[in-house]
């Protein structure tokens, strides 16, 4: 089992907002659109960075060291509970690592977002 948790200052990511290029290079088009349509957008912009962080902390590898931001994909099932969907090649390298299983969770307040990641 490997764990990542990552913690953010929600008012950080409020200039990101309106950062179209930040969105591009960071977010997949359905992170974008989930943020544009939730009432607490900095808060879900937030988490989901924070997600993606935690993930690839768990992995051991951070930002930039194989796996791209937006080949992590975080999506919500109907109840809310956060998943995660990777791209074809994040999926081998998590395959290299033997790992089959990704639980995620996040929880923000107005001002701290956190999130954590569980791989097996």
């Amino acid at each position: 089992m490997l764990v990542g948790i990552d913690v953010i200052d929600v008012v950080r990511m409020q200039k990101f907002l309106q950062n179209e290029r930040f969105l591009n290079k960071y977010f997949t088009k359905y992170e974008a659109m989930y943020v544009s349509n939730n009432i607490r957008k900095t808060q879900s912009l937030a988490g989901i960075y924070a997600a993606k962080e935690a993930f690839l902390k768990a992995l051991g590898i951070g930002i930039g060291h194989g796996i791209e931001l937006n080949e992590i994909e975080v999506r919500h099932q109907d109840s809310g509970k956060p998943y995660i969907e990777l791209s074809k090649s994040a999926k081998i390298i998590l395959a290299t690592h033997k790992l089959t299983d990704i639980q995620i969770s996040i929880s923000h307040t107005d001002e701290v977002c956190t999130a954590i990641c569980i791989l097996n």
